[in-house]
C-alpha cells in the first residue's frame, strides 16, 4: 500500500530493495529490457473519448489495461473527448496505483480553454504530495515530467475540455523516488581531497523507496565540500518557481551548513547558509537523517530590481533565465546523501536577508522572501507592527524593474516586524512569514 510522506517521516518500515513490480504492472507484455534507459518512447499511452471515465457527482476512479488507477475530481462528461475539468478539477494517476507509469519522457495534451482557465501539469513521487510543473499549451509536448511516474492535469478558473492526452514512456526505472534522484555516485562532480565516497545501497533515506544513495567519508581533518550533479541540466527559467531538496544523514547537523547551485564547478547565484537564513529548511526525518529544502528563489532572483537615483539597485544577472545549473555544492564531511532533486512541491516561506544589516530611513529595501510556486504578485501584501515606520511599494510603481512585490520603503527609525503574505502556486496557496528589522 502506498505510504504518505508523513507516514514515512513517522518511521514506517520502508523497502530498500529494487521495485520491479512497477515495470511488470505496466509493461509485462511488451518484451522490452525494462532497465534499458536508452529506449525512449517505446510505448505511448493515449487518453481520449474511447476511455473516458464514468462519472458520479463529478468524480470517478478508473483502472486501465495496465492495471494503473486513475482518479477524477470535479469533472464533467465531454462527448467529443476524454473529459471536461471544472474549476479546481483534476485527473491523474492515483496514489493507490503503487507503481504508476515508468520512464515517462513527454506529455502532450490537446484541449480547449473556456474563458480564462489554466491547465496545469502537476507531478509527484507518491501521488499524494503534488508540485506544479507548468501551464500547458494545447498540442505542445513537454519533457518536464521526465522520470516522474505520477502526473495530474489540474484546471484553475473556467472549465477546460480535454480532447486527448498522449504520454510517451519507455518501461524503464527502479522506483518512484529513485527515478528522479540525482544522488548517485556517478553524479559526483568533485569533492575536497579529504573526502572519499562510495555508492550506498543499504543506509538510505527513510523517504526513499529503494535504490542508491552516496556515502561520503572524511579521511582527514579540514574543510570539505561536495559538488554533486542532478543528472540533468536545467535553466533558471525552467526551475525558478521550484525548490532544491535532498536528504542528508549526518551526526553533525548543527555545524553550519551551506548549499549553492552549480554549473559543473562554477557557482550560480548565492550561497545559502543554514545558520543565518530560514530559507535553508532542515527537518529531522528519523535518527540522524534530515530533509533539506531551499527554494530556488533564495539562490537567484529573476524579478528583483528598483530604480534609485537613476541607478538600478538589486539588478538580476544578465540573461538570468537562460543561465544553466546541473548540480549543487554543499559543505559536509562524513555523511550520506539521498533523494537529490528539483521539485515543485510547496514549502513554507523563507527570508534570506542578512540578519545583521540595518537599513536607513528613506531606503528602498528588498525583503528577500523565498517561496515555491508561480507567484501571484498582485496578491502579495505587507503589514507592519508600526505602520508609521514603513510602506509597501506597490507592483505598479514605475521604479520597479520587474514588478517585484517585495520592496518597501523605511519611513522612520526603530524596530519593526514586517508580516509578508504571499499567494503562490497552481492552487493559489497562501503563506505568511514575519521578519523583524532594526532601522537606523
Amino acid at each position: 500500500m502506498k505510504k504518505s510522506l508523513l507516514a514515512k517521516i513517522a518511521g514506517v518500515v520502508l523497502s530498500t530493495g529494487i521495485v520491479v513490480g512497477t515495470i511488470g504492472a505496466v509493461c509485462a507484455t511488451k518484451g522490452f529490457n525494462v532497465f534499458d534507459r536508452s529506449v525512449a518512447d517505446a510505448n505511448t499511452l493515449v487518453l481520449n473519448s474511447a476511455n473516458s471515465p464514468v462519472l458520479t457527482d463529478g468524480s470517478a476512479t478508473r483502472v486501465d489495461d495496465k492495471n494503473v488507477t486513475w482518479e477524477y475530481s470535479n469533472a464533467s462528461d465531454y462527448v467529443s473527448g476524454h473529459v471536461t475539468l471544472n474549476h479546481q478539477g483534476y485527473f491523474g494517476i492515483a496514489s493507490s496505483s503503487v507503481y504508476g507509469y515508468t520512464g515517462i519522457s513527454n506529455i502532450t495534451a490537446n484541449f480547449t480553454n473556456n474563458g480564462n482557465s489554466e491547465l496545469w501539469l502537476l507531478r509527484s513521487t507518491d501521488g499524494i504530495n503534488w508540485g506544479e510543473t507548468k501551464i500547458l499549451e494545447s498540442g505542445v509536448p513537454t519533457a518536464l515530467n521526465h522520470g516522474w511516474r505520477y502526473f495530474r492535469l489540474y484546471n484553475y478558473f473556467d472549465s477546460v475540455d480535454i480532447d486527448s492526452v498522449s504520454v510517451g514512456y519507455s518501461c524503464s526505472g527502479v522506483s518512484s523516488t529513485e527515478d528522479v534522484d540525482g544522488a548517485k555516485a556517478s553524479n559526483v562532480i568533485a569533492t575536497s581531497s579529504n573526502l572519499s565516497y562510495t555508492a550506498e545501497y543499504v543506509d538510505i533515506s527513510p523517504l526513499s523507496d529503494g535504490g542508491e544513495a552516496i556515502k561520503f567519508n572524511k579521511d582527514v581533518s579540514g574543510n570539505s565540500d561536495i559538488t554533486l550533479g542532478f543528472g540533468e541540466t536545467y535553466t533558471i527559467g525552467e526551475i525558478q518557481n521550484y525548490k532544491l531538496e535532498f536528504d542528508m544523514k549526518t551526526s553533525n547537523i548543527n555545524y553550519g551548513k551551506s548549499v549553492c547551485l552549480m554549473k559543473n564547478t562554477t557557482v550560480v547565484g548565492s550561497n545559502i547558509f543554514s545558520q543565518n537564513t530560514n530559507a535553508y529548511k532542515c527537518t529531522n526525518i528519523q535518527d540522524d537523517w534530515y530533509h533539506i529544502e531551499v527554494p530556488i528563489t533564495a539562490f537567484i532572483s529573476t524579478i528583483s530590481g528598483i530604480m534609485v537615483d537613476g541607478k538600478i539597485k538589486d539588478k538580476p544577472h544578465s540573461n538570468v533565465e537562460k543561465m544553466e545549473v546541473n548540480g549543487i555544492k554543499i559543505n559536509a564531511g562524513t555523511c550520506v546523501i539521498d533523494n537529490l532533486k528539483i521539485s515543485g512541491t510547496q514549502c513554507s516561506l523563507g527570508i534570506f536577508n542578512s540578519p545583521t544589516y540595518k537599513p536607513s530611513v528613506g531606503e528602498e529595501y528588498w525583503l528577500k522572501v523565498a517561496w515555491v510556486g508561480t507567484l501571484h504578485a498582485e496578491q502579495v501584501t505587507m503589514t507592519f507592527s508600526d505602520s508609521s515606520m514603513a510602506r509597501h511599494i506597490p507592483v505598479t510603481d514605475p521604479n520597479l524593474q520587474h514588478g517585484s512585490p517585495f520592496y518597501l520603503e523605511w519611513l522612520a527609525s526603530g524596530t519593526c516586524t514586517v508580516t509578508c503574505t504571499v499567494v503562490s502556486g497552481y492552487n493559489r496557496a497562501v503563506h505568511t512569514i514575519d521578519f523583524t528589522v532594526t532601522v537606523n
